[in-house]
């Protein structure tokens, strides 16, 4: 194919995410209306979507071969980290800002940009060349590229509420927080049950000191066990749930075939998952719009509202960020991510073998590492109560380049993986 086709390919991909996100953003939906969308979407569609397509796309084997996507963000992500730190003390950006575009660097938007992308791709009967087989088939295909940036999506849920919080939150709340844990610590082993413990230990032949050294262990155990819990809950995710319930089906091939199986009561379920979860598309992309349509408008209000000095960010710094942020997400990042998956693929093929055997592998993670930022950033500064000004205007100049520069991007994209599968 010509560099045009590929072009053109990237550009009908794209299309349906710019012309869905811009209804999306010219209704201009309330916030309370956003949030129930959002909330239907999170909840009911997209595990949904998750399933069907995890389910019928991967097997065992398959699975077990995507070791490599959860190292290969990690090790992604920590390039991003470091450009921005660097690119950070250069520009002289303050520290709050700087960690936010540490953030904005790291967390791609998966869900949002590259299910939309990859179903237009598909649809195009110019992208033959990315199926795996004679047997194989765009929508099979689909499944696969979604099922690989799921992966990711999950090590975007399970950190961004927690390394993200802990990257964005000043240096004096973790010291607030250590306080509070320790003190929930000492709320937890100084239990009431503790006293008749104390109590019933008089009455028996067994020593004090030994009772209270059970309990003290047991408040331990405890206090240990909630903390763990209040990490993780937060990332226990309807999406994630989903994707869970998903790979289990996976990895119990019997169960996997019974609902796959057409003309039963299991295949009927999962047919009505199924269609739950091609309203999650449409659905995700008018929030989209709408959310950075309600940001952009309810930021000039805050400004007008707010000042804080210790949070201020000057406008100069602000644009220095978001250029910073925009070459990070659409320059650096892709540019390592095809350059070590180049390596793998010339170098060391055995590493990756399904590198060599699916050409969407490799067009979804590089597709992934340009996305833009996750729209999460603007909630997780709205919780800490910082940055949502700076937030805002880093998705709005995100997206409305994004749409452009991921025109082109996907075309490359498009061609290496013609290339290396020619």
């Amino acid at each position: 194919m010509a560099t045009l086709d590929y072009f053109i390919i990237s550009t009908q991909a794209l299309s349906m995410v710019l012309f869905i996100g811009g209804v999306g953003y010219m209704i201009r939906l309330s916030k309370p209306e956003l949030k129930s969308l959002a909330r239907v979407n999170i909840t009911v569609f997209t595990p949904a979507l998750l399933f069907s397509q995890i389910t019928k796309s991967l097997d065992r084997k398959t699975l077990a071969e995507l070791w490599f996507v959860p190292v290969m963000y990690i090790l992604l992500g920590f390039i991003g980290l470091e450009w921005t730190r660097f690119g950070g003390r250069f520009l002289r950006l303050p520290d709050g800002f700087k960690r936010l575009c540490m953030l904005a660097v790291y967390f791609s938007n998966v869900n949002s940009i590259l299910i939309p992308i990859i179903k237009g791709i598909s649809s195009s009967p110019d992208s033959r060349f990315l199926l795996r087989d004679a047997d194989d088939t765009p929508d099979k295909m689909a499944g696969r590229a979604i099922s690989y940036g799921m992966i990711i999506g999950i090590m975007n849920n399970l950190l961004r509420w927690s390394i993200g919080v802990a990257i964005l939150s000043p240096p004096d709340s973790s010291t607030a927080v250590e306080s509070t844990t320790s003190l929930t610590t000492l709320e937890a082993t100084s239990d009431p049950e503790e006293h008749t413990n104390e109590t019933s230990c008089l009455l028996t032949n067994a020593s004090p000191s030994q009772h209270a050294a059970k309990d003290s262990s047991l408040g331990a155990i405890k206090s240990i066990g909630k903390r763990v819990w209040h990490v993780v809950s937060p990332c226990m995710t309807p999406p994630l749930i989903g994707v869970a319930v998903a790979v289990l089906v996976v990895c119990i091939p019997p169960l996997q075939h019974m609902m796959l199986e057409k003309g039963t009561y299991a295949f009927s379920a999962w047919s009505a998952v199924e269609t739950c979860g091609e309203a999650c598309i449409p659905l995700t992309l008018l929030s989209l719009g709408g959310q950075l349509s309600a940001d952009r408008h309810s930021v000039a209000s805050e400004v007008a509202l707010e000042y804080n000095a210790e949070l201020y960010v000057s406008k100069k710094k602000q644009n220095a960020g978001i250029v910073l942020v925009l070459v990070g997400r659409f320059l650096v990042v892709p540019v390592f991510s095809c350059a070590a998956l180049l390596v793998v693929y010339l170098y060391v093929p055995w590493l990756i073998p399904l590198l060599q055997s699916d050409p969407v592998l490799f067009l979804t993670l590089a597709i992934v590492s340009a996305t833009p930022p996750a729209v999460n950033l603007l909630t997780v500064a709205q919780n800490l109560g910082m940055f949502e000004t700076e937030a805002a205007r880093i998705l709005t100049c995100a997206y409305i380049l994004g749409i452009f520069v991921l025109s082109v991007e996907v075309s490359v994209f498009l061609w290496l993986a013609s290339l290396i599968h020619a």
